[in-house]
């Protein structure tokens, strides 16, 4: 009996030793296991992402120019037309009075002038009721060729070759002068996408910037493009620089007013600071907050930087990572301002499962 508990005795004094070596171990061994990622710095195209309308890339709106009761109507939505075709017409028997009634008070004025020319001749009368008689015709000329130019405009006849998007009114209906009776685009396989912009956007784009765009009616298909046009001023009401993004023989049939996904791709470039989207702790406005790892001193700092867009899973930083070359990605949730750690390589991160420190 002696015997056999001075061997367990003495077994348990072997063992004692390992285990306080790896109870004292453990109890210096940090907090947090984290990994971390390279801070990459090199230029390269962020993409401005936004959304716009397709619309053909000319678009008119066509109205009478006096008012009046439309008399016919001879095209519907989606119809094609030449140009020079009559598209709409109003009832002309006003206007044509209005004409009649201008050549009329241009022949008197005629015959006035030829009377009170041969009478000033005579001496019968002074030169103001000559001049008078003169400034009469000029008037009476003008009120003709107003007249005329109404009449003119009264009848609606195709400025190109194109399709009619949009009818808004029906025949016998009394429309206003300058309202809109037809929408209509110009027959040619060219397309727009509008799209607004902000004011730290628009500095970054410059016509000819290549464009990627896509529509939900073709989902497989990505389409191509170019800036065309950048506004000089911002809308009043949106306060965003409307840009045009031009297409030329797409690929597949597309529709005026399909909403596009547009990827903008400047050609300006500058030195930004990339890095994992998981090394994001939280996020504010284009602000975010990152934990910065020292490998001389093995802590983490807090840093906040400032963003500039998401490039697939890597997000690019403006500024604030200047002088950093790791940052935490997993574990970074965990820590603190200038809290010790232990990094793990990316291949031993099932150390961050067994032994996270929670």
């Amino acid at each position: 009996m002696n015997l056999q508990l001075i061997s367990r005795v003495a077994a348990i004094l072997f063992v004692m030793p390992s285990i306080w070596g790896i109870a004292d171990s453990l109890a210096t061994k940090p907090a947090i296991v984290v990994t971390t990622s390279p801070v990459v710095k090199e230029k390269r195209i962020i993409p401005i992402k936004t959304s716009g309308r397709l619309a053909y890339k000319k678009e008119t709106r066509l109205a009478f120019k006096t008012s009046g009761l439309i008399n016919r109507i001879h095209v519907d939505e989606g119809e094609t037309f030449q140009q020079g075709d009559i598209l709409a017409s109003l009832d002309l028997v006003e206007i044509n009075a209005q004409v009649n009634s201008a050549e009329s008070n241009m022949a008197k004025a005629k015959r006035d002038l030829t009377r009170f020319t041969d009478l000033y001749k005579k001496n019968v009368i002074p030169l103001q009721q000559l001049q008078d008689a003169q400034t009469a015709l000029h008037l009476a000329e003008s009120e003709l060729k107003i007249a005329t130019f109404n009449r003119r405009h009264s009848i609606i006849k195709a400025p190109f070759n194109g399709k009619v998007l949009q009818r808004f009114t029906e025949e016998n209906e009394l429309i206003n002068s300058g309202a809109p009776l037809f929408t209509v685009a110009e027959n040619q396989n060219s397309w727009v996408v509008k799209v607004g912009l902000a004011d730290r956007d628009v500095v970054k784009t410059s016509t000819q910037d290549p464009v990627k765009l896509a529509f939900d009616a073709y989902p497989q298909t990505t389409f191509t493009g170019k800036v065309t046009k950048i506004a000089a001023v911002a809308d009043p009401k949106t306060g965003t620089f409307e840009i045009e993004v031009g297409l030329t023989n797409p690929p597949l049939p597309l529709r005026s007013g399909f909403i596009a996904r547009v990827d903008i791709l400047p050609k300006s470039t500058q030195q930004l600071s990339f890095i994992p989207v998981e090394a994001i702790v939280t996020a504010k406005g284009n602000q975010a907050m990152v934990f910065v790892y020292d490998q001389q001193t093995s802590q983490v700092n807090k840093r906040w930087v400032t963003l500039a867009g998401l490039l697939n899973k890597e997000i690019a930083i403006r500024h604030g990572l200047e002088d950093v070359t790791e940052v935490v990605t997993e574990g970074a949730s965990y820590l603190k301002d200038g809290m010790t750690v232990q990094l793990v390589t990316a291949t031993s991160t099932n150390g961050l499962k067994q032994y996270s420190g929670l």
